[in-house]
C-alpha cells in the first residue's frame, strides 16, 4: 500500500476562539470601552446642541405667527388674503407656514414662552442627531463630532422659534436617508411624507427636491455600487422620488403653493430688502459694509474653508497613495495589502449584503454638489446660514470620517496599537466638547461672539413692548398703526387684530411679512421713517394721508424718529417706557387726554407706575434718555427733562453697582452739551462753574466708565470729544491711540476711525517734540508753563508747577490754577486736596465752593450740598456757590430748592452769561416747584 505524504498546513493567525482567553477578554473590553466613549461623544455633542438653543425669545416674527396659529385653530381655516395691514388688506396671502403656526399656538397655550423654547431645542437637537448619526459603521465617531463643531457654532446663530427650525429637521431627514439609501432603498419612501409636512411648514420646502435631485444624479454616476441590486434599487427609489414631487402639491394653495418659492425668490431678490434687512444682506455686501470684524461671520467663513479642506486633504492623500503605490519596489507590498483588504471586504459583503464599504476615500458627486449649492445659498443672505451649517457640517464630517476610516484600513499595525491610536483622538474630542459646554454655560462663548446672548427660557429683556402695543388698541386710539421697528407690528397684530375675539380692530401699515408687503411698500415705509428722522418736509402731510396712525417708536433703533415727534407740537407722547414710546396726533383728544407724558414731572415727582424695575430697565432708560437728549438739543425743552431721567436711572444703577459702565457713561454723556460750542482752552483759565462744571463732571464720569470698560468705543469717543472741545491735546493722544487700536463693529465706527487717523497726526504735530520742563528762574518757569499750555499739555504743566510750588506753601492763585487743571483732567480728588491744603486763601467761602465743585464732579451729592451751603452761609452773594447748589438740587429732583438757589444766583451773577445760565435753571424747574400735578 502506497502511503501519500500530506504537507502540514502553515500556522495562520489564531481565530477569536483560538486566541488566549486573557487577550480576547482584553480586546473585547477595550472595544466596549471605545464604543462607550463614542456614545458619550455623541451624547455630549447633542447636549451642547441643546444648550446652544436655550436662549431668550427674540425675533420679529413670533407674534404674528402665534396670532395666525391661534386663528387657524379657532376657525379651522387657513388665511388666503391679508387682514393684518391697511395697505395690503385683501391682497392674496400664501401662508405656507400654517402647520408651524398651529404647532406654535398649541405649544404656547400649554407651555408659554418656555414651552416654545423647549420645543425649538428638542426639534433642533433631533435634527442634529439625525445628521451626526448618519454615517458608515467604520467611520470614526470622533471625526464626525470634531468636524461638526464649527458648523454647530454657525447653526447656533439661528436657533430661533421660526419655521426654519422645522426646515432644519426636514433637511436633516433628507440627508440622513440619502446617506443610507444605497444600502436600504426602502427608506426613500419616508421622503414623500417628510415633503408633505415641509410644504405646509415653510417656503424652503424646495430644498427637499433639490437634495433629492442631487442624490439621484449621484446614484446615476455611481452605477453598480448601489446594493444589493441596482435595478431593484431604482425600482424602489424611483416611485418614491416621484412621490416627493407630487407631495409638493399637497398644500392648501395647490399648484400656486408648490410654485410659491419661485414667486418668493423674485420678491426677495429686490435690493430694497438686501440693503436694509440684516438677515437678507448678502455676505459680500456685509463684508464691504462691516469688514471682516464680525466674529460670527469669521466663523462661517472658517466653516466654509474647513469644508473645502475636507475635499482637498483626503483627495491629496488619495492621489499621494496612488503615486506612492507605483514606485519601484513597492508594488508587491502594496498588492499584498490590497489582497488582504479585498479578502476582508469580501468577508464583510458575505456577512452583510449591501454593507460593504469602499476601500478608501472617494470624491462624492453628491457631497460636492450639496456643498457648492448650499455655500452659494449662504452667500446670498446671512439668514441662510442655518441650512448651510446643516449641510456643510454634515458634508465635512462625512469627508473627514470616511478619510479617517480609509487611513485606519490602510495601516498594517497591531490591534493593540490601533486601539491606542483610536483612544487619543477620542479623548481630544471629549476635551473639546467639555470646553465648549463650559464656555457656553458660563457665557464666555457669547461674549466672544459679541452677540449679547444669554442662557434663558423667557423673552429677551426689553425687546417686546407689550404694554405699548396693548395701549395702541384701547378705546379712543387710532384704528391704524405704524411701528418704526417693523417687528413691533407683530405685537400689535397679536393683541389688536380685527380677527381676534374682542379685538378693537387695529390695522398696521406693514409688518415683517415682507413677501406680502413687497419691495415698493417696504421702500416707502423706510423713506417715511427717514423723512421723519431728519424732520424733512412733508412727513406730517404723509401721515395725514395715512389716516394719522398711532406711532410706536423703539428707543434703541428709532430714537431719531422719536426726537422729531417729541419736538412736534401736534404729536403727543402718551407712553414712554424703557423699550419704546407711543405717539398719537392731538386730534385724537380722547386718546391724548390725561395721557401726555410730562418728563419733568417724572423727575421731580416720580410715581411708582412709571419707575423702571431692575438693572436692565435702568440701563435701557438711561440710554434712551441720553439718545433723546442729544437728538433734541436746541429743538425742544424736553431735552433737559430727558437728561434728568437719564441721570436718575444712571444714579440708581450706580447705587446698586458702583462700577456700572452704563451708569458712569450715561452720567458723562448727559453732561456733554449738544451742540458743543467752539473749542476753547478752558483748562488754561480759573474755574468757572457755568462754563466748566458740565465738562469736568463729564470728564470724571467718562474716565470712571473707561476704568470699567477700557475698550468701550462710545465711552472713549465721548471722552475724546470732551478733551477736544477744551483743546487738551496731550490728554487726547492716548484716547486716540486706544480708539485706533479697536476693530470697528459697524459702518459708523469704521467711518469714525477713518477720520481719527488724520486727527491723531494733527494732535501730534500740535504737541511738538519733547516738552521743555527745566527752568532757571521764575520768568523762565512762566515761559515754559505758558508754552506747555499753548501746546495743550495740561498734565505736564501741572507737574512742572507742582515741582516749583508745594501746595501748602504756594500762593492761592497758583494752587487754584493747578487744581482747576486737575479738575479738567478728570482728577477731582487731587483738585480737592490741593484746594484744601492751600494757604493764604482770599475767601473761605470760595475754598468751600471749589471743594464742593470737586465733590459734585465725583457725584458726592451730600458732601457737595454741605460744602455749598457752608459757602453760602459765609457769603450769601457768592454766585459760584448759589449756582452750584442750584445745579445740584435740580439734578437731585428738589425743584423748590433748585428754584430758590437759581433765583438767588440771578441776583448775584457777575455777568450776563452767568445770569442767563441761572435763569435757565429757574425756568426749567419753576413748573415743578409747587404742588405736583398728577403725572401719567
Amino acid at each position: 500500500m502506497t502511503s501519500v505524504s500530506v504537507p502540514e498546513p502553515r500556522p495562520g493567525p489564531p481565530t477569536s476562539k483560538e486566541r488566549p482567553a486573557g487577550r480576547r477578554g482584553h480586546n473585547e473590553g477595550a472595544t466596549r470601552g471605545l464604543r462607550l466613549l463614542d456614545a458619550s461623544l455623541v451624547l455630549l455633542f447633542l447636549a451642547l446642541t441643546a444648550l446652544l438653543g436655550v436662549f431668550p425669545l427674540k425675533d420679529a416674527d413670533n407674534y404674528w405667527h402665534l396670532r395666525t396659529g391661534d386663528l387657524i385653530r379657532r376657525t379651522g381655516s387657513i388665511p388666503r388674503v391679508d387682514f393684518y395691514t391697511f395697505t395690503r388688506e385683501g391682497k392674496a396671502w400664501i401662508d405656507l407656514h400654517w402647520l408651524f403656526q398651529v404647532g406654535m399656538s398649541w405649544v404656547n397655550e400649554r407651555g408659554g414662552v418656555a414651552g416654545l423654547i423647549l420645543a425649538k431645542v428638542l426639534i433642533t437637537t433631533a435634527a442634529v442627531a439625525l445628521l451626526i448619526t448618519a454615517r458608515r459603521r467604520s467611520w470614526p465617531v470622533w471625526a464626525m463630532v470634531l468636524s461638526w463643531l464649527p458648523a454647530l457654532v454657525v447653526l447656533s446663530g439661528r436657533m430661533y422659534v421660526r419655521p426654519e427650525t422645522l426646515s432644519l429637521l426636514y433637511l436633516s431627514a433628507y440627508l440622513a436617508i440619502v446617506c443610507r439609501w444605497d444600502r436600504r432603498p426602502i427608506l426613500a419612501w419616508v421622503l414623500p411624507l417628510v415633503q408633505v409636512a415641509w410644504v405646509n411648514s415653510h417656503g424652503l420646502f424646495v430644498l427637499g427636491p433639490v437634495v433629492l435631485a442631487f442624490g439621484l444624479i449621484d446614484a446615476l454616476l455611481r452605477g453598480r455600487t448601489l446594493a444589493p441590486d441596482p435595478h431593484r434599487w431604482w425600482k424602489t427609489v424611483g416611485p418614491a422620488a416621484a412621490g416627493v414631487f407630487l407631495a409638493c402639491l399637497v398644500n392648501p394653495y395647490g399648484l400656486r403653493g408648490a410654485t410659491y418659492p419661485l414667486e418668493l425668490a423674485r420678491t426677495m431678490a429686490s435690493p430694497v430688502f438686501s440693503e436694509r434687512i440684516a438677515e437678507l444682506t448678502p455676505i459680500p455686501l456685509f463684508i464691504r459694509r462691516h469688514g471682516l470684524t464680525s466674529v460670527p461671520l469669521l466663523i462661517q467663513l472658517g466653516t466654509t474653508a474647513v469644508g473645502v479642506l475636507s475635499f482637498l486633504i483626503p483627495l491629496g492623500w488619495s492621489l499621494g497613495r496612488l503615486v506612492f503605490s507605483r514606485r519601484p519596489g513597492r508594488t508587491a507590498a502594496v498588492e499584498e495589502k490590497k489582497g488582504k483588504r479585498k479578502r476582508a471586504s469580501s468577508r464583510k459583503a458575505t456577512a452583510a449584503p449591501g454593507d460593504a464599504e469602499p476601500d478608501g476615500w472617494r470624491l462624492s458627486p453628491l457631497r460636492l454638489m450639496l456643498f457648492v449649492a448650499f455655500t452659494a445659498l449662504s452667500f446670498q443672505a446671512t439668514r441662510n446660514s442655518h441650512q448651510f451649517a446643516a449641510v456643510a457640517g454634515t458634508i465635512t464630517a462625512w469627508n473627514f470620517a470616511e478619510w479617517g476610516a480609509a487611513i485606519r484600513r490602510a495601516r498594517e499595525t497591531a490591534r493593540v496599537e490601533a486601539e491606542a491610536a483610536g483612544l487619543r483622538p477620542r479623548l481630544f474630542t471629549l476635551a473639546a466638547l467639555l470646553l465648549m459646554l463650559l464656555a457656553v454655560g458660563s457665557g464666555r462663548f457669547y461674549e466672544l461672539l459679541g452677540e449679547g446672548r444669554t442662557i434663558g427660557w423667557g423673552e429677551a429683556p426689553l425687546w417686546y413692548p407689550h404694554e405699548a402695543a396693548k395701549l395702541a388698541g384701547e378705546d379712543g386710539m387710532p384704528a391704524r398703526f405704524l411701528g418704526f421697528h417693523i417687528g413691533h407690528a407683530s405685537l400689535l397684530e397679536y393683541y389688536n387684530s380685527p380677527e381676534r375675539p374682542g379685538g378693537a380692530g387695529r390695522l398696521a401699515y406693514t409688518d415683517p411679512r415682507l413677501e406680502v408687503a413687497g419691495a415698493e411698500l417696504f421702500d416707502e415705509y423706510n423713506q417715511l421713517g427717514n423723512r421723519i428722522a431728519s424732520d424733512g418736509p412733508g412727513w406730517e402731510a404723509q401721515l395725514e394721508r395715512l389716516g394719522l396712525p398711532s406711532l410706536l417708536v423703539d428707543h434703541e433703533f428709532s430714537s431719531a424718529q422719536g426726537s422729531t415727534l417729541l419736538a412736534s407740537r401736534r404729536w403727543k407722547c402718551v407712553r414712554f417706557d424703557p423699550i419704546a414710546a407711543l405717539y398719537v396726533h392731538e386730534s385724537y383728544s380722547d386718546a391724548v387726554k390725561g395721557r401726555v407724558v410730562d418728563f419733568g414731572s417724572r423727575h421731580f415727582h416720580p410715581r411708582a407706575e412709571n419707575e423702571p424695575h431692575g438693572t436692565d430697565e435702568l440701563k435701557a432708560l438711561a440710554r434712551a434718555g441720553r439718545y433723546y437728549q442729544m437728538a433734541l438739543a436746541g429743538r425742544s425743552a424736553s431735552s433737559i427733562a430727558l437728561g434728568w431721567l437719564a441721570t436718575d436711572a444712571a444714579r440708581r444703577l450706580l447705587a446698586s453697582e458702583p462700577d456700572s459702565l452704563d451708569g458712569w457713561k450715561t452720567m458723562g454723556q448727559v453732561e456733554i452739551r449738544e451742540p458743543m460750542g467752539p473749542p476753547v482752552a478752558r483748562f488754561r483759565h480759573h474755574f468757572d462753574p457755568v462754563l466748566d462744571l458740565p465738562a469736568v463732571r463729564a470728564t470724571y464720569a467718562l474716565r470712571r466708565a473707561l476704568e470699567v470698560g477700557p475698550e468701550d468705543f462710545s465711552g472713549l469717543y465721548s471722552l475724546l470729544r470732551v478733551y477736544e472741545n477744551r483743546q487738551m491735546g496731550e490728554a487726547m493722544l492716548p484716547i486716540l491711540d486706544r480708539l485706533l487700536s479697536l476693530s470697528p463693529i459697524n459702518p459708523t465706527q469704521m467711518t469714525t476711525l477713518a477720520e481719527l487717523g488724520p486727527m491723531r497726526d494733527q494732535v501730534r504735530r500740535g504737541l511738538g517734540g519733547a516738552p521743555e520742563t527745566q527752568w532757571k528762574n521764575v520768568g523762565d518757569l512762566e515761559r515754559i508753563v505758558n508754552t506747555l499750555l499753548a501746546q495743550g499739555r495740561a498734565e505736564t504743566a501741572c507737574q512742572v508747577l507742582e515741582r516749583a510750588y508745594p501746595a501748602d506753601k504756594a500762593p492761592w492763585e497758583v494752587v487754584d490754577r493747578i487744581a482747576s487743571m486737575r479738575l479738567h483732567l478728570g482728577e477731582p480728588a487731587e483738585a480737592r486736596r490741593l484746594w484744601q491744603v492751600a494757604v493764604a486763601v482770599p475767601s473761605g467761602s470760595r475754598r468751600e465752593a471749589r471743594v464742593a465743585a470737586a465733590d459734585l464732579a465725583e457725584e458726592k451729592l451730600d458732601a457737595a450740598r454741605a460744602g455749598y451751603e457752608r459757602a453760602v452761609a459765609a457769603d450769601p452773594r457768592l454766585f459760584e456757590a448759589r449756582y452750584g447748589l442750584a445745579v445740584l438740587e435740580q439734578d437731585a429732583g428738589r425743584a423748590a430748592q433748585a428754584l430758590s438757589q437759581a433765583e438767588a444766583a440771578v441776583g448775584c451773577a457777575p455777568d450776563e452769561l452767568s445770569r442767563n445760565a441761572a435763569r435757565a435753571i429757574a425756568e426749567a424747574v419753576r413748573p415743578y416747584a409747587g404742588q405736583a400735578p398728577p403725572a401719567p
